[in-house]
């Protein structure tokens, strides 16, 4: 007999139920197993999938994490797995974290961790799960258990880059430093920890070694339209260099350009308002701030003024 991988009072089990609800088709809800048919994120290429848009400080560019083959299944009504097909379920996980349903796919992997508690997959997905709701000191443990089973999986090469990014919102400069660059040591094409190697150099004063790694992560973005958001943030950081140096005509080419590729990039209108303001010009400081708060507003961030003491 299968069983309940959580509690039928469990408030999360709830939760879990309305998502499958959602995805199976209500003729074949009583069948045994139902096809997962790809993810909501449009964005999705298999095998890699860009699954960043949910960090925002700093703004970081893309990240990737492989997908197990299509053909996973999920149970139906009653939330119910066999342990024998627990296993497969990774990319049922995987699939949940890559259209952004990341209390979903928590639910799923910490299931699976409970019948297989030494699955390096497993941790790796639920760490990353975590860290895509903020929860970084939950994050850090797994991804690192992940990599110290020393198992092979798909997706492993990656990571080193979302330890990277964990380490970094924890506050730990150098451990950050030391992944992102085990990260672009196995995968020299991977431009978003050439930016994370950035963003601590500015930090730590570096600019220098910022300006290298920026133009690193531009190079290898490349010219795609779809990229413009990722070439936008980095503009944005080659713009605080220039600051950092008191090049201001500079800096301020460099965040119009920045806004120009990424209107809703709500951080460089705010930079750009401190421009104008140290530029004398203050007409084009408060329309730079009036952009600012309708760019945090379309992009679900709360306008500046609005927030809670």
């Amino acid at each position: 007999m299968a069983t309940p991988i959580f509690p039928s009072n469990s408030i999360k089990t709830m939760h879990f139920v309305q998502f499958v609800a959602k995805v199976l088709c209500p003729t074949g809800i009583s069948a045994i197993l139902s096809q997962v048919v790809g993810c909501a994120d449009n964005a999705v290429a298999p095998p890699y999938t860009k699954i960043s848009s949910a960090i925002q400080a700093p703004e970081k560019i893309s990240g990737g994490v492989e997908l197990a083959p299509e053909g996973v299944k999920l149970a139906p009504e009653g939330v119910k797995l066999a342990p024998g097909v627990l296993h497969q379920n990774l990319s049922v996980g995987a699939k949940l974290l890559a259209s952004g349903q990341f209390l979903d796919a928590e639910i799923v992997l910490r299931a699976i961790l409970k019948e297989l508690p030494n699955c390096a997959r497993a941790e790796f997905l639920l760490g990353v799960a975590l860290l895509k709701q903020k929860q970084y000191a939950k994050a850090r443990p797994l991804l690192e258990a992940s990599l110290a089973r020393k198992q092979d999986f798909a997706g492993r090469k990656q990571v080193d880059h979302f330890l990277g990014w964990t380490c970094f919102y924890l506050g730990d400069l150098e451990s950050a430093k030391r992944y992102f660059q085990s990260h672009v040591g196995a995968m020299p094409t991977a431009d978003d920890s050439y930016y994370g190697l950035a963003v601590i150099a500015i930090e730590e004063d570096r600019l220098s070694d910022a300006q290298v790694a920026l133009e690193r992560a531009m190079e290898l973005i490349g010219t795609a339209p779809d990229r413009n958001k990722d070439r936008a943030k980095v503009l944005a950081r080659l713009g605080d260099l220039e600051i950092r140096r008191e090049k201001t005509a500079e800096a301020l080419a460099l965040y119009e350009e920045a806004a120009t590729l990424w209107p809703d990039h709500y951080e460089v209108w705010g930079k750009l308002a401190r421009v104008f303001d140290t530029l004398n010009r203050p007409a084009d400081a408060v329309q730079a701030r009036a952009k600012q708060q309708d760019a945090m507003k379309r992009t679900g961030r709360e306008p500046i003024g609005e927030s809670a003491p």
